[in-house]
């Protein structure tokens, strides 16, 4: 595991390190002398976003292996988060934006313990759940005003989820270890509010799933911070992420996951190419 986390903080970082050399040194050639706090609609414009989550889960596991065995019910996950990463990026243009997102966590269960009514059984586990989300999303950017944009939009979004650890007093099996992977429509939208231009107040929110991936997904977002050059934003607010999933196994029984993920979070978002440096924006005092 720690190398599973060491490689994804090598990445993050030279990732981060390479937008923000780029957002910084990159020159505004060609670019339209006039302030826009998403970028020149009149060209195309990059962004990232490394976040710093602080989140809390819950939800439930059950489990196919436990479910074939002895028909349980969920077992609650009462949970430590081990990390998280999170990861979001918009390529626009014109009134056509699309954005990829990357959500990681990793956390477990210290202990579970199931007994049967009459004591003669049990099941002691301490699984862990590793959970992947890959979205990816597109629409029109609508320009209602200076200071407010509209985006909605369609996408995908992909979960995965590895629940993992040993097991005992289930017969014949010493670790459970199984992987679902399904994919969700998603529609939803962006609104984009400024009432300085240096300040961006943003929501997102989407829903879908509709029992073609899982029964139902759904996620919001809601961000408000401080442009500190025309290549970085520094932004902090509340995000959740949610879904319902079940199959069946091949008894028959249902198993499944059903989680939210929420809590606060902090990012630093880089424009290719920097913003126009509007000196009715950034004052002298600005420039360093």
């Amino acid at each position: 595991m720690k190398f599973i986390f060491g490689f994804f903080s090598n990445c993050s970082t030279l990732i981060v390190g390479v937008f923000a050399w780029l957002a910084f040194v990159a020159p505004a050639i060609g670019q339209n002398t006039q302030y826009f706090p998403k970028g020149d609609p009149d060209q195309w414009t990059v962004s990232l976003t490394p976040f710093l989550v602080l989140p809390n889960i819950s939800g439930s596991v059950q489990s196919s292996q436990l479910s074939q065995d002895f028909d349980i019910g969920p077992a609650d996950f009462i949970n430590s988060l081990n990390g998280t990463f999170m990861m979001d990026a918009e390529i626009s243009k014109g009134t056509f934006f699309a954005s990829p997102a990357y959500i990681y966590t990793y956390n477990e269960v210290e202990k579970i313990f199931w007994e049967s009514d009459n004591t003669n059984q049990s099941i002691q586990v301490e699984p862990s759940l590793i959970k992947h989300v890959v979205e990816v999303i597109g629409g029109m950017r609508k320009h209602l005003a200076h200071n407010f944009i509209m985006d909605p939009f369609v996408g995908i979004r992909y979960t995965s989820y590895h629940v993992f650890g040993p097991a005992s007093g289930i017969v014949g099996t010493s670790e459970i270890d199984e992987h679902e992977d399904f994919w969700d429509p998603i529609i939803g939208v962006q609104i984009h509010y400024y009432p300085h231009p240096r300040v961006p107040i943003e929501l997102k929110t989407d829903i879908g799933g509709f029992g073609m991936g899982s029964q139902f997904t759904w996620s919001a977002f809601l961000h408000s911070g401080y442009t500190i050059s025309p290549g970085f934003d520094i932004l902090a607010g509340f995000a959740g992420l949610g879904n319902v999933y079940e199959g069946a196994t091949k008894t028959g029984s249902n198993f499944g996951l059903s989680s939210i993920i929420y809590g606060f979070d902090l990012g630093f978002r880089f424009y290719i190419p920097g913003r126009f440096r509007d000196p009715n924006i950034f004052k002298p005092k600005d420039k360093k």
